[in-house]
């Protein structure tokens, strides 16, 4: 009996090929699949269970490939194990239960013309592919707390992680912590993402999921951010509004901006400074020609301080000032 050719894979077939192999010639040929009459379906079945069985197991595939059907089941090999020699138990529903992780057909949607299909479990950890109905691991999403000072002027940060490993068995997995450091471009706005494909949680039968990075902004005391633009609220002293008073404020990449205030200043007032607000972000392919920053704008509002507290005498002036000016 040739098991290779039962299996059609050539002598050389690795590991790998012989599970691909029997996922998909176990199927074609299971009684409950099979449209052929059983006892020919089932005849095939157990050859392909046999072969299998043989061509899976290093020690019995070393001695059938040596000696040949007749010497594996008349048996010896000493200190090699094997002795007694094998003899196929008419078990092939073990082995396909064995082999799926189930004994229901039904459950592997296996595409049987060896194309790029679907497994189980067990079917990954001898050469498979996953299967529909189990859902493949979930990407890694990990939240990056960043300030407006960095999504201003980008940064470099380096984020500890949990993520999910295969074990050297191929099925089951564990826990472990990475460490990783990416680059928060100028510009860039919360909720967006930084994508390493195939980084994340890794499952037996499926590809590795994505590590993603989302951006979350963390509030800023003075600035508060709008697309690409910034909000500033001022606190300026009455007097400094009346007499419109110009302003100083201390933008986020630590320069004193001068900002020249051209009428009185009064809680509705909004003040706009043009490119002066966030850097817009660049996608790579755009910073890879040198293409210099463009920003959004500055609008200011104002916040009034009004004094605690004035004498009758200083309410009085005030007072006859304001109506002064009314009447002008």
């Amino acid at each position: 009996m040739d098991y290779y050719k039962i299996l059609e894979i050539n002598r050389d077939a690795s590991a790998s090929d012989v599970a691909k192999a029997y996922n998909k010639l176990s199927l074609k040929w299971h009684p409950k699949l099979s449209k052929l009459d059983h006892n020919t379906t089932y005849h095939h079945f157990c050859l392909i269970s046999e072969a299998y069985e043989v061509l899976s197991d290093p020690i019995k595939r070393t001695f059938y490939d040596k000696y040949g059907e007749e010497k594996l089941k008349e048996g010896f090999f000493a200190n090699g194990n094997l002795k007694g020699g094998y003899s196929f138990a008419g078990n092939p529903e073990e082995i396909f239960e064995k082999f799926f992780g189930t004994s229901n057909p039904f459950a592997q949607l296996i595409d049987t013309n060896g194309s790029e299909n679907h497994g189980t479990l067990f079917s990954h950890a001898f050469g498979g592919q996953n299967f529909p109905g189990i859902p493949g691991p979930q990407d890694l999403e990990i939240q990056v707390e960043c300030t407006l000072h960095e999504l201003y002027n980008g940064c470099a940060k380096t984020v500890s992680y949990q993520r999910q490993i295969l074990n050297k068995d191929g099925i089951t997995t564990r826990q472990i912590t990475e460490t990783k450091e990416i680059k928060i471009d100028r510009g860039i706005e919360t909720g967006q993402k930084i994508v390493y494909k195939e980084l994340g949680n890794e499952a037996a039968g499926f590809k590795s999921s994505d590590l993603i990075f989302q951006i979350k902004e963390t509030p800023h005391p003075t600035f508060k951010r709008k697309g690409n633009d910034l909000l500033y609220i001022a606190k300026v002293k009455l007097a400094n509004a009346i007499a419109a008073d110009p302003i100083q404020i201390v933008t986020l990449d630590n320069r004193k901006l001068q900002v020249p205030v051209d009428q009185i200043i009064s809680p509705k007032y909004v003040k706009m400074i043009e490119n002066e607000g966030m850097p817009i972000f660049q996608q790579d392919e755009v910073k890879d020609f040198g293409k210099p920053y463009t920003f959004g704008n500055l609008y200011i509002r104002f916040d009034i301080q009004f004094p605690e507290d004035l004498t009758e005498s200083q309410k009085n002036r005030i007072k006859d000032i304001l109506l002064e000016g009314q009447q002008q």
